[in-house]
């Protein structure tokens, strides 16, 4: 017994649906035809997240491996140039990032998210080479604990707030 696609769904809330999309999308290749963008291939558009999902999943592959090339190579310790100028750019970073979160959630400007998500970042940051760095001594049992009580917590609504002002627009 041999029934047409047609036969099957006429009649039916299920063929009326078929039908609709069916239209939609010979209407969508149509417009395609006319405006001589179909050349016998079809592809998705690009969208600009599109890409940047691509570069992102590209930089994680390219990073990944990385790591363990850096966990094989690189000496347990070394020797720091400019040491001052790290710690206090790291802080002043952090300190403006902050600064300008508050400025930009007083005036309600919807780039309050990326400014916290940079402080909230920063913090981590601050708080993992604080830690990573200090020597096995009172200076890591401080650095520990500034790190659990101060700079993860502030980091963490740092991540709140942006998370908060993504929402509300």
């Amino acid at each position: 017994m041999t029934t047409t696609l047609d036969s099957r769904r006429s009649g039916t809330l299920d063929g009326k649906l078929g039908d609709a999309i069916d239209d939609r999308v010979a209407d969508a290749l149509e417009d395609y035809i006319t405006e001589g963008r179909l050349d016998g291939r079809i592809r998705p558009r690009r969208s600009p997240q599109g890409l940047a999902a691509l570069v992102a999943a590209g930089v994680a592959a390219v990073l990944l491996p990385w790591c363990l090339i850096l966990a094989a190579t690189l000496p347990s310790t070394y020797q720091a140039g400019h040491w001052k100028l790290t710690w206090i750019g790291l802080d002043c970073g952090t300190a403006i990032a902050a600064g300008l979160t508050a400025y930009l959630l007083h005036k309600r400007n919807r780039y309050a998210a990326l400014t916290a998500m940079a402080a909230g970042t920063l913090l981590t940051a601050d708080a993992w080479f604080d830690v990573s760095t200090a020597s096995a001594s009172f200076d890591r049992t401080l650095s520990l604990t500034e790190a659990l009580l101060l700079e993860l917590p502030l980091a963490v609504c740092a991540f709140v707030v942006a998370a908060r002002e993504l929402k509300r627009q």
